[in-house]
């Protein structure tokens, strides 16, 4: 993979988890304040707002394992890589 669509493919990860939080965050937010009673959040919304976040953390959770894991077998690559260049004695 190039490294544009890397950057295009984090880009558009780190949107979709911020606009999942962000949203969570607002329907927490309306429920709370504006639709009645006051002050008492339905369990609906509750759970509207945990799947949010639940989207929010694996995004970035699968995100950060694949950098990890990548990372990993690039490092391992370049070590078999030097050790082919390496002449025989």
């Amino acid at each position: 993979m190039s490294q544009r669509k890397k950057i295009e493919l984090t880009r558009l990860q780190g949107i979709i988890a911020v606009a999942s939080f962000s949203s969570g965050v607002l329907i927490a937010s309306v429920c709370l304040f504006f639709i009645p009673p006051l002050g008492e959040i339905a369990n609906s919304a509750i759970s509207i707002v945990s799947e949010l976040l639940v989207l929010c953390g694996a995004i970035l959770g699968v995100k950060a394992s694949y950098d990890v894991k990548f990372r990993k077998f690039e490092a391992e690559l370049r070590e078999v890589i030097e050790n082919e260049k390496q002449p025989t004695t």
